[in-house]
């Protein structure tokens, strides 16, 4: 039987983690029910609960338990679509670059703007924009794997980090996006709407070397793909 690095192996370990507390604060409020790791995956998952800041966070907010359950979700969630918010999803990224660094992977991240969207909310209202918005979230997190790490990041647009996964494999998912939420009724509020999506994808090493840059490069390539009518997927030029 292989040994491996207990803090390298499996490497996806700490992914399932995020999507894992992501899902309990979906639908319970709280990031501290207990996980199960499998085989190799123990020590890591065990300094992951204790050392990871979607754990740190209790230590600074709320002083009962239902207290301390909320204040989980306003910190690490946004509020419309439950899915991991700004603050949380740069902190993820910026710490999985890191390790992709160390262990040399890809990294890939995908940029969803919803087109349109703002649109929408100015002539309909913002009951309707927060139900597009809402449906759509829910229709990503039906689509991406289990590893990836889905969030809101502004005000019409996700953000997909994709661990070990070059700009080519996220294509696959993004297309996978793209075809289908079109066809998909993502909300009912005032009339049976239905989205497409702009979209831009980005990888390291090919695009960047930086969180920051990395991200940027996915968010304009999004706004090309919108700015050339939308409902297609843009990937980010790869420096030379």
């Amino acid at each position: 039987m292989p040994t491996f690095d207990k803090d390298q192996v499996p490497l996806f370990a700490r992914e399932g983690l995020f999507r894992q507390k992501l899902n309990q604060l979906r639908n319970t409020g709280a990031v501290n029910q207990p996980v199960k790791p499998q085989g190799d995956a123990h020590s890591r998952y065990k300094e992951l609960e204790q050392g990871s800041y979607l754990s740190n966070v209790q230590s600074t907010i709320g002083t009962s338990k239902g207290d301390q359950q909320e204040a989980e979700r306003i910190a690490l969630l946004d509020s419309v679509t439950e899915l991991y918010n700004r603050n949380t999803v740069t902190r993820i990224l910026r710490d999985e670059l890191k390790r992709t660094k160390r262990y040399k992977h890809s990294l890939g991240i995908l940029v969803i703007k919803v087109d349109e969207l703002t649109k929408a909310g100015k002539t309909h209202g913002q009951n309707t924009f927060d139900s597009i918005l809402k449906g759509t979230a829910n229709f990503i997190m039906s689509k991406v794997r289990d590893v990836d790490i889905p969030a809101r990041y502004d005000s019409d647009t996700f953000l997909v980090i994709c661990p070990e996964t070059d700009p080519k494999g996220v294509s696959v998912l993004a297309e996978r996006i793209r075809s289908k939420i079109m066809l998909e009724r993502v909300s009912d509020v005032g009339q049976n709407w239905h989205v497409t999506v702009s979209q831009g994808i980005a990888g390291y090493p090919g695009n960047a070397l930086k969180a920051e840059d990395l991200l940027q490069s996915a968010i304009d390539a999004a706004n090309k793909a919108n700015a050339s009518g939308g409902n297609q997927t843009v990937t980010a030029a790869t420096q030379a």
